[in-house]
């Protein structure tokens, strides 16, 4: 193979592998622990659910919905019914939930939604960490092994 032919496929060799190496992918999603100001201000809805590591659907995720202010009083809607609530965020994102404060109202609905109201209500009982991510645009409440997960995303004043 003559020289010119040698640097010629080198030459296309390393352009192709400078090509290879390039990052074009999006920027990587940061994850931050909450701090009662990141977590409590804006209304969030419901956009995935984890319960012992299983995914749980849920047909209508705006009937689910988180709210605090900056004093730790908590709010929502748990498919049918609204509860409330009382906790408080560390600095490092714990979550420490007042739980002789937490209240719901009672009213019934289909069974199966009254299903996925007691397993979102337990799940929210049991997380006792929250991060924000996506710049603030999501909030990730969970457990400290992760069995339990649940993800907001800022819901439509």
């Amino acid at each position: 193979m003559s020289k010119v032919v040698q640097l010629w496929l080198l030459g296309l060799a390393a352009v192709v592998a400078g090509c290879i190496g390039m990052d074009t992918s999006e920027p990587q999603i940061t994850q931050s622990a909450g701090t009662i100001q990141s977590v409590c201000g804006p209304k969030w809805q419901l956009n995935r659910l984890r319960v012992n590591g299983e995914a749980v659907a849920i047909d209508d995720p705006a009937r689910f919905t988180f709210l605090c202010n900056i004093d730790g009083n908590v709010m929502g809607k748990s498919g049918i019914n609204t509860y409330r609530g009382a906790m408080q965020v560390t600095d490092n994102g714990q979550l420490l939930w007042d739980t002789s404060s937490f209240a719901s109202t009672k009213m019934a609905g289909p069974e199966p939604l009254m299903q996925k109201e007691n397993t979102y209500l337990r799940a929210l009982s049991g997380t006792r960490q929250a991060f924000t991510k996506s710049g603030g645009g999501r909030l990730i409440l969970r457990d400290a092994s992760g069995e339990i997960y649940i993800e907001y995303v800022k819901a439509a004043p």
